[in-house]
């Protein structure tokens, strides 16, 4: 951002004028190093100059009324520090408002209800008779040690 004193907001800039030619009528006070004129009906157009003393005398004719672009006249004003942006307030869904709050940290998951897959399985492994192929290998395994 440039130094505080150089900048001048403009005031009184008609919708057509562009910002190039605000840029060339502004020269005429100094040498200007930036112009930037933002969204039209929002924002108010900027001009920057390198020194205090190119701004002075530019905001001296501003404010004396002398200077006019596309037959209209310009005021202005030392540009102010721009207040910082308000919050804008939380948007409330309908999940919000009627959500449980969760105690826990307990996930999402498909599986919502008693045990997870992974319990099941260690619980029941023992109810459950073995395969076939494992009654052979541990019958492998008991051969191979006999020996």
């Amino acid at each position: 951002m440039a130094p505080p004193g150089v900048a001048i907001e403009i005031h009184g800039m008609g919708e057509t004028s562009s910002r190039m030619s605000l840029k060339k009528l502004m020269e005429q006070f100094g040498d200007v190093i930036g112009c930037h004129i933002g969204q039209r009906g929002v924002d108010k157009p900027v001009v920057r100059y390198p020194t205090p003393e190119s701004a002075e005398a530019a905001l001296n004719a501003l404010r004396n009324r002398q200077v006019w672009l596309d037959g209209v006249v310009l005021g202005g004003d030392w540009q102010k520090a721009a207040p910082p942006p308000e919050p804008e307030p939380a948007m409330v869904t309908s999940r919000d408002l009627f959500a449980v709050p969760r105690r826990g940290g307990r996930s999402r998951s498909r599986s919502r209800g008693g045990r997870g897959r992974r319990d099941w399985h260690r619980e029941d492994r023992d109810r459950r008779p073995r395969s076939r192929s494992r009654r052979r290998s541990d019958r492998d395994r008991d051969r191979d040690r006999e020996r």
